[in-house]
């Protein structure tokens, strides 16, 4: 037997491993990312105002997490004509992609 101070002394010492991988994978459970519809989140939005909920913009927008600006943006769709929002309306909320985009629709507000 080898002693612990000598060069060779590990050589007597031999380990074995055994490693065991998992064979089948689990699908996670991430739900769906599902996207707003903006005239659903717009009229939220100013129900929250009418409510007393927030104050204001300012307040609104620090609840949601979100700016002034896009607060404002958000609220200006409830400006288009009557028949846009009825039409996208009819679309639903949540939905399963963005059929309809906030950005696109910004345009014709004004």
């Amino acid at each position: 037997m080898l002693l612990s101070g000598s060069p060779d002394w590990s050589i007597c010492r031999t380990f074995t491993y055994q490693f065991y991988f998992q064979t089948i994978v689990k699908k996670s459970s991430v739900p769906k990312k599902t996207c707003r519809n903006p005239i659903f989140l717009a009229k939220e939005y100013k129900k929250m105002i009418d409510s007393g909920q927030v104050k204001n913009q300012v307040q609104l927008a620090r609840l949601k997490g979100i700016s002034r600006a896009r607060a404002t943006q958000i609220l200006n769709l409830l400006k288009l004509d009557k028949s846009i929002i009825d039409n996208l309306e009819q679309i639903g909320d949540p939905m399963d992609k963005k059929v309809i985009l906030e950005r696109k629709l910004r345009k014709i507000t004004y």
